[in-house]
């Protein structure tokens, strides 16, 4: 009896002992990719922060072009006219407004 006792006992401690042993070897491995896809990067970025940036003169924004409403409106019109298979002469865009969509 105390040697099959003895024999589970040194089943168990082999057996945590193997659990640990990989659990430490996961934890290497990990600390290992903390290094790498981490750290590594953080460096790298660093370095190239460190360098001197090139400065660029700066461009004047194009004038913006008002669209001419009527475009619009045709765009529109075009729109309905696609989704409700029906001709521009059934039906006249009297007003346009824009709304937030937002707060649906």
């Amino acid at each position: 009896m105390a040697e099959r006792l003895s024999e589970g006992v040194v089943v168990l401690v082999i057996g945590m002992a193997i659990v640990f042993g990989i659990l430490i070897l996961l934890w290497a491995i990990l600390l290992g990719f903390e290094q790498v896809f981490y750290k590594i990067p953080q460096k790298r970025k660093a370095k190239e922060a460190a360098k001197p940036q090139v400065v660029t003169e700066a461009v004047e924004a194009a004038p913006q072009v008002e669209e001419d409403e009527s475009e619009i409106v045709a765009v529109i019109t075009a729109a309905i006219c696609a989704m409700t298979n029906q001709s521009a002469t059934n039906f006249k865009i009297k007003s346009i407004k824009r709304i937030s969509n937002w707060n649906k």
